[in-house]
């Protein structure tokens, strides 16, 4: 699911439709397991920044008191901005994904439907990430925003 939306969403860039990219919210609900919500975060970090036509500056991650839920918001180096969240739910909750993506020219928006497009789709999985892992769990230690390294 998370593919093709991202591919989708690429399409819609590539193509100019919403000219360039300054701001994107997106909030995902998975039946991740709280041992793996920083992976969560990072990939869908990770396909923010792909997005965004500036490399990241710096990243500001919070998390809930009981571990369920990651808050990230990335600045640009462009001035743009990305405010994130994956949010645990149990595994028999509704998945839910829901994005909007403000360009100079346009948005796009996006809801995952439920009923049969869930029976349908494969599960939600959010991979990649892994090397913005270290920078996000020093911001949830810190509560303080973390410069983002080119890599």
């Amino acid at each position: 699911m998370i593919e093709s939306l991202q591919q989708s969403v690429q399409s819609v860039i590539d193509e100019g439709r919403i000219g360039s990219p300054v701001f994107l919210r997106c909030i995902v609900q998975a039946p991740i397991e709280a041992a793996n919500i920083v992976g969560g975060i990072a990939a869908l970090t990770e396909i923010a920044n792909n997005w965004m036509p500036a490399p990241p500056e710096q990243i500001y991650a919070l998390d809930s008191a009981d571990a369920t839920q990651i808050t990230a918001m990335v600045q640009y180096a462009g001035g743009q901005a990305a405010l994130l969240s994956v949010n645990c739910i149990p595994a028999d909750g509704e998945i839910a994904v829901d994005l909007r993506l403000v360009g100079n020219n346009g948005i796009i928006y996006h809801e995952t439907p439920t009923g049969l497009y869930r029976l349908m789709n494969p599960p939600l999985s959010l991979g990649g990430g892994e090397a913005l892992i270290d920078a996000i769990r020093q911001g949830l230690e810190t509560k303080q925003p973390i410069k983002v390294m080119e890599g």
